[in-house]
């Protein structure tokens, strides 16, 4: 039995391939990641590899395209995204597409399915260890083409394709712009959730602009997709909460107090804030995690949240932060309950139960 962080808190037993159990003070819990980025050092754009290359330390640059292929190669031995799952703890993974040529390039629609058919895709049990979510390119957009696209995928695979992916900050499109509404229209009528990116992101090219993060800017489209307004109902995700400007991740909890169909994804808050309430630059190093969570518990929306890890990026990442993120709930006063919804629970209640 290996343990992240505090022992008497959680511990792993991890058995190949898969049926990795994390413990919490004596309950065993299942973890669903939602939020993991399959990939090629081939596939991203150049911006995104310069920033991953100049990341690493000097000595492994030369080497980043194997290790890149590798660590985001779900079945790479050792240090792929399935072995870094297990490592982790994690019981069942989503595997994200993306088209975002501006930032870190794409993985398409096509290649996800292929991981999603692959034959290893099972878990100890036999059932499926790796669902999907597709995306959809907004370069040169033509709604009819590029919405039918997104639909087939639904419509091929309605038990494996378990939402729809967006990133408005990446691919540079604001929340509010009503040229790309109609994938709405698409998940309400599959019932499933769009998960979106909202909050800064490190990647150079990357819109900064709250228009592009801000999820205050989608509230329209949530009130109107509510099920109440005859548009159906869609369940939107806002991704890391907003994190990095304190004004976005006080709307996004906002928004999910008053709108139950707004749901929230709690990857990548272990960085520092950069903007405060007041949309004024700051300098802190404590991470966003800690009064996310306690956000979340007093404001009685552990219902509505979801782990995630934004991983794999680096070995072992998956691992470091879910410990974290169980070691931030038990030091904001999370119950044994409360824990176990956010750490799967939630994502098998509105992602694997359709």
């Amino acid at each position: 039995m290996r343990r992240i962080g505090i022992a008497a808190v959680l511990a792993l037993v991890a058995h190949a391939p898969a049926a990795a159990d994390v413990e919490v003070e004596g309950r065993r819990m299942e973890v669903i990641d939602v939020h993991l980025h399959p990939s090629s050092f081939g596939r991203m754009a150049p911006n995104g590899r310069s920033f991953i290359v100049q990341s690493m330390p000097p000595f492994a640059r030369l080497y980043a395209p194997a290790l890149v292929n590798r660590l985001l190669d779900p079945w790479a031995p050792h240090v792929g995204i399935r072995a870094q799952a297990d490592w982790a703890g994690v019981d069942r993974v989503v595997l994200l597409a993306v088209y975002v040529p501006r930032t870190t390039g794409y993985f398409d629609n096509a290649s996800l399915g292929g991981l999603l058919d692959d034959p290893r895709n099972v878990t100890a049990g036999g059932d499926r260890w790796a669902y999907g979510m597709p995306s959809l390119d907004f370069e040169d957009w033509s709604p009819d083409e590029r919405l039918a696209a997104l639909e087939s995928w639904l419509e091929a695979r309605p038990e494996a394709m378990v939402g729809i992916k967006l990133a408005h900050a990446h691919q540079g499109v604001t929340f509010d712009d009503d040229a790309y509404l109609g994938v709405y229209d698409v998940a309400a009528r599959h019932g499933v959730p769009v998960l979106l990116h909202t909050g800064f992101s490190p990647f150079p090219g990357s819109r900064t602009e709250p228009a592009y993060y801000d999820p205050l800017g989608l509230e329209a489209i949530v009130e109107a997709y509510d099920g109440e307004h005859g548009m159906g109902r869609v369940d939107f995700v806002l991704s890391h909460v907003g994190q990095g400007d304190a004004r976005a991740m006080t709307h996004a909890l906002s928004m999910a107090e008053r709108h139950d169909n707004v749901w929230l994804e709690i990857s990548a808050i272990d960085r520092p804030l950069q903007i405060d309430e007041d949309g004024a630059p700051v300098t802190r190093s404590e991470p966003q995690y800690p009064f996310v969570l306690e956000q979340l518990r007093t404001r009685g929306l552990t219902d509505r949240a979801i782990f995630a890890s934004d991983g794999p990026q680096f070995s072992g990442m998956i691992r470091r932060y879910l410990g974290r993120i169980v070691e931030g709930m038990r030091d904001t006063g999370w119950d044994l309950d409360q824990t176990e919804a956010v750490l799967g629970g939630n994502a098998r209640r509105l992602f694997l139960t359709r």
